[in-house]
């Protein structure tokens, strides 16, 4: 075989994850390697959804821990090595656009019912291209000990002077999907018109103290009083709260937070497709959600999921009210016109 540059990286990529994984059962019986991010990501799944699974059908699901799984199932295309695996919505609507993902019939997945179809991801044609199991959202994380909930009650106080030198913010890849999206919206437009966004993305940007590389290390500028705010998952600052950093806040600023669905998807070419369908159709159903948001706070997609009055407090609100607080924009538009927007960004925060 001719070792070319382009196979010797698919090759890699795909051995680094693999060296750790366990052996196969007997055709027909699992397991089942779900990959997922690292962390309390990975963690959320063994216990909310493989675990129980295992426990209900006998089927074995391992919870597999990788940087990125869409990026294992691109360079695994045409010889998938998991099963299933997370990803964000863009992430999956670039697969689905690739044909790197399995479709289903909705008859497959007959819990996908319970979930709106606003949040189906679906080919031309209707199938199902995954499943929707849990929303975060994307809020303004801030430290109160820095500074109080009031101070950013909309989205155009990122840009207050007062807050020079003061505000955190993430790499353009992200800022073109999440805080573009979300200002233009509090700005007036939406995804399609920007331009509101872009000027507010600006002020904002004048007011950074570093633009963070890593979940880790936004967690900790937060944490440690670094910054007053800065744009923010709503999972992460859950996670700060349950291990006692309870000054950390996410604020939901007047015009709305950002709704950030997660998609479960199948690579192309699965094998045991049937067993992979069970799967997934669990994974849409409301008991496994109803555990990932009393671990992690994810917003269950399953409108059957309910969530307890301690889970609720945690939350602020009902499930229903959190959800009408949230924008779900076009996420394909997004996704067809990120890079485009990547630029626009990086060449702003350049000139600054």
């Amino acid at each position: 075989m001719k070792l070319t540059r382009r196979t010797l990286i698919r090759a890699a990529a795909a051995a680094v994850p693999l060296a750790t994984l366990p052996r196969f059962a007997r055709a027909g019986e699992g397991p089942i390697l779900h990959a997922s991010w690292g962390g309390g990501v990975g963690d959320t799944w063994q216990k909310a959804f493989a675990t129980p699974y295992q426990t209900d059908t006998g089927t074995d699901v391992r919870i597999v821990e990788i940087p990125n799984p869409e990026a294992q199932f691109r360079a695994q295309a045409g010889a998938p090595q998991y099963h299933s695996g997370i990803c964000t919505y863009v992430q999956a609507n670039n697969l689905m656009r690739d044909g790197l993902v399995e479709t289903f019939d909705p008859e497959e997945l007959p819990e996908m019912q319970n979930i709106d179809k606003k949040y189906w991801l679906t080919t031309p044609d209707g199938k199902l291209a995954g499943v929707t199991p849990y929303f975060a959202y994307y809020g303004i994380g801030m430290n109160a000990n820095e500074a109080k909930v009031e101070d950013f009650s909309s989205w155009k106080n990122l840009a207050d002077p007062e807050w020079m030198g003061r505000i955190g913010l993430t790499r353009p890849i992200y800022l073109s999907t999440y805080d573009l999206t979300i200002m233009s919206k509090a700005m007036g437009g939406n995804e399609f018109h920007i331009d509101g966004g872009m000027e507010l993305l600006k002020g904002t940007a004048k007011n950074m103290l570093s633009v963070a590389s890593s979940l880790a290390q936004q967690n900790a500028m937060l944490e440690r009083g670094e910054v007053a705010a800065m744009p923010f998952y709503s999972v992460r600052v859950w996670s700060l709260n349950e291990a006692g950093a309870d000054y950390v806040r996410i604020v939901i600023p007047d015009e709305g937070a950002l709704l950030l669905p997660y998609v479960i998807v199948a690579p192309k070419g699965v094998a045991d497709r049937d067993m992979v369908a069970k799967w997934l159709n669990y994974i849409a159903s409301a008991a496994p959600q109803e555990r990932g948001v009393a671990l992690s706070g994810y917003i269950p997609g399953n409108n059957n999921a309910k969530a307890t009055d301690e889970i609720v407090g945690k939350l602020g609100m009902p499930l229903d009210d959190l959800r009408a607080k949230l924008y779900q924009p076009d996420w394909d538009f997004i996704a067809r016109h990120q890079k485009e927007r990547v630029d626009a960004i990086e060449k702003m925060m350049a000139e600054l």
